[in-house]
């Protein structure tokens, strides 16, 4: 009987219709003449550029179901993809879930010609063999979707919004010339669940909500897919399904306690940690010094009779906790605020009924503080876990063990979690130092760091005009540059965060730079100012390796004779310019000479409105080989007011008293207890204002 269950089930899959491993029979589409069958495996191949995205679909429709493949792209600096669950759109696109190939996108999810990034975490990128075929599994049941490349994990995403049923379809993305081989093992439906090793349970407990961003902009004008170009909120963080924020990703990554929750589960052996009082700051209890991940543990006892009902949820009381902490109880997260600032807020989190139960349960805090004291800091009398008239005191002795130090989190990740410096880059261009130019895709999020000169450029907007008409789909520009910043030294306020959480929380695909003009006037030598840039793209390199480097302008001749003549520092500022696009082409960056531009100043430095207008036209030139824009007075107006509210959203000018060191009066809090702070909500309130702007931007071009 056996071995007639295994025949009846090989005949079951010889004769699916999914693929005969032959020819394209069963399959279809808009660009047959990319396709076709070689040794079983399915090839979509092309020696010249490809003009836009082409898909070639299955007519086997898939629900719930497991599917199989082995995939070889070649180079691996180009882009395919595998759509599940999804319908053609329009005369060449597809919209439903994809299933992420290409160098710093393999394995993650996206949702085509709609919602965007769902599940941009980069697992699986670090289990691929760079242009050899690597195995991927894609697991979808219910809203629940999995992926794994090569045994690794990659996404694992609940979304009740996704679509339930739909088509597979293979791709090849726009670009250069490429091959893609998808070498189809099996597809199974109505599927165990299981994948990479873990069973349901494993696989539920790794399951977040998908990033979701609605669209901010009108539809695209080239019916191109489109990219998220949302702002994540910095504002109040205490859900227990908040999305995952900058630092958790890196504590994910790097935390010995935060590898699978080790430590947040109820039946983890902490009695070999040591114990300290609570409340109190850990630097006075055993970790002097200490900034970081800190891990506080307690088993209480909960009679029968105490015991809230279903219908009774308890509610948990933890004071104020330095800086940030995520809070479970028997294993399920129940608060946490995970964005600095937070340190003088009270922690009180909703228990959901049925968590709690009679006997012993487990309460275990991560706290993370980046900075001065750290710990469970607040009142005694505000540590408490309350149900109905009944209370169960907190304070006293806790568990605790240190986890992964600040400066750990903060390291540049290792060679093994991200590419190498000096791999192709193709997905800024396809051919960065030929004649293909820059290339943005749609929904590209730019972010423009740099000092003085590139704050007021982006005030006026000139250049963010140029790159704006220049595509025929949105993009998003966001401005994180900052007067006086060098690659020497950033000052930011306290609790603002690294440039690398400004970058993640505004999802950055490509970053511009420009340092080095004031860089020049310093004493230092050049090399140390390339090992500083070095430096700070390194750090930057986990959000984004899509760089375009800018040279520094030369100093004019001051209109008068009464100020400084810093022409004398030309042939420095040429040194340090060539020193740049020798970094360029390490890290296989864009460079833009600006050794030839003889703007208008207003001082032999500070460029004039004139000047900004002409920087402006020589790097679009240099990016897209042709100027388009002509001044546009109302366009500019748009870009400066979108510019205006980013500012105010990003960088207040009353910013202690939201997220600094002024927390604690009142003008900076709720007047009424356990409420939250209204500034914070405030500030995220102007993202809706620039997503707004964004749209009146948009439709101005496209007239």
């Amino acid at each position: 009987m056996r071995w007639l269950l295994l025949f009846l089930a090989a005949t079951a899959f010889a004769a699916d219709p999914f693929f005969n491993g032959k020819d394209l029979t069963g399959w279809s589409g808009t660009d047959p003449d990319y396709w076709s069958v070689e040794e079983g495996a399915i090839i979509g191949h092309s020696t010249e550029r490809v003009p836009h995205n082409t898909f070639l679909w299955s007519k086997v429709p898939v629900s719930n179901f497991y599917f199989s493949v082995d995939v070889k792209l070649t180079p691996n600096a180009r882009n395919a993809g595998i759509q599940f669950r999804s319908r053609p759109h329009g005369k060449s696109e597809a919209l439903g879930y994809q299933a992420d190939i290409g160098n710093n996108v393999w394995g993650r999810l996206y949702h085509e010609s709609g919602r965007g990034k769902l599940d941009w975490r980069d697992r699986g990128e670090k289990a691929v063999k760079p242009d050899a075929w690597n195995h991927y599994e894609i697991l979808a049941v219910g809203d629940r979707v999995w992926t794994a490349i090569n045994g690794t994990l990659s996404v694992s995403v609940r979304d009740p919004k996704g679509e339930a049923a739909g088509q597979i379809s293979l791709q090849i993305h726009s670009g250069a010339a490429q091959t893609v081989r998808y070498r189809i093992n099996k597809l199974v439906h109505n599927p165990p669940v299981a994948l990479a090793g873990l069973n349901e349970a494993q696989l539920d407990a790794e399951l977040i909500p998908p990033l979701d961003v609605k669209a901010s902009v009108p539809a695209p004008r080239s019916g191109t897919k489109a990219r998220s170009g949302t702002i994540k909120p910095r504002g109040e963080v205490a859900s227990a399904e908040a999305p995952v924020p900058v630092w958790s990703e890196r504590i994910a990554a790097i935390d010995p306690g935060s590898q699978k929750l080790r430590w947040a589960k109820p039946g983890f052996d902490h009695s070999a940690w040591k114990t300290m009082p609570v409340p109190g700051h850990f630097e006075k209890h055993g970790l002097p010094d200490f900034d970081g991940v800190v891990w506080f543990r307690r088993v209480i006892q909960i009679p029968k009779d105490w015991t809230p009902r279903k219908s009774t949820p308890a509610t948990l009381h933890l004071g104020q906790i330095d800086d940030m902490d995520v809070t479970w109880v028997n294993g399920r997260r129940v608060g946490g605020f995970e964005t600095p600032g937070h340190h003088f807020t009270d922690r009180v989190y909703p228990v959901p009924a049925g968590v709690l139960k009679p006997g012993a349960n487990t309460i275990a805090v991560r706290v993370m503080d980046h900075g001065w004291g750290g710990g469970l800091a607040g009142d005694a009398k505000n540590f408490k876990l309350v149900a109905g008239d009944s209370n169960l005191p907190l304070n006293g002795a806790w568990y605790f063990a240190a986890g992964a130090t600040k400066a750990q989190l903060m390291a540049p990740p290792a060679a093994s979690e991200t590419p190498a410096a000096g791999l192709p880059n193709a997905t800024l261009s396809t051919d960065p130092y030929g004649t293909d130019g820059f290339e943005l895709r749609n929904g590209e999020v730019v972010a423009i760091a740099g000092g003085g000169t590139i704050g007021r450029q982006m005030e006026l907007g000139f250049l963010e005009a140029h790159l704006t008409t220049a595509q025929p789909f949105p993009i998003h520009v966001r401005d994180i540059s900052w007067q006086a910043d060098t690659v020497y030294q950033m000052q930011r306020p306290r609790n603002f965060g690294s440039q690398l959480e400004q970058l993640q929380r505004i999802h950055a695909t490509v970053l511009v730079c420009q340092f080095g003009q004031m860089e020049v006037l310093d004493s230092r030598p050049v090399a140390e100012f390339i090992a500083h840039y070095r430096t700070l793209l390194d750090e930057l390199a986990p959000q984004t390796r899509r760089v375009v480097l800018i040279g520094p302008q030369r100093f004019a001749e001051p209109p008068t004779p009464y100020l400084p003549d810093l022409t004398k520092h030309n042939e420095r500022v040429d040194t340090f310019s060539r020193a740049v696009s020798e970094l360029a082409k390490e890290r296989d960056a864009l460079f833009i000479d600006l050794s030839e531009l003889d703007p208008d100043t207003s001082d032999g430095l500070q460029l004039t409105d004139p000047g900004h207008e002409q920087l402006a036209a020589v790097i679009a030139h240099q990016l897209m080989g042709k100027v388009e824009f002509t001044s546009d007075d109302k366009l500019l107006g748009l870009i400066q007011r979108k510019n205006q509210l980013w500012r105010q959203h990003a960088r207040p000018t009353n910013w202690a008293f939201v997220y600094g060191n002024r927390q604690h009066v009142a003008s900076s809090k709720d007047h009424r207890p356990g409420q939250p702070r209204w500034f914070p909500k405030e500030l995220d309130g102007i993202i809706k204002l620039i997503e707004t702007a964004e749209s009146e931007i948009l439709k101005e071009v496209a007239r």
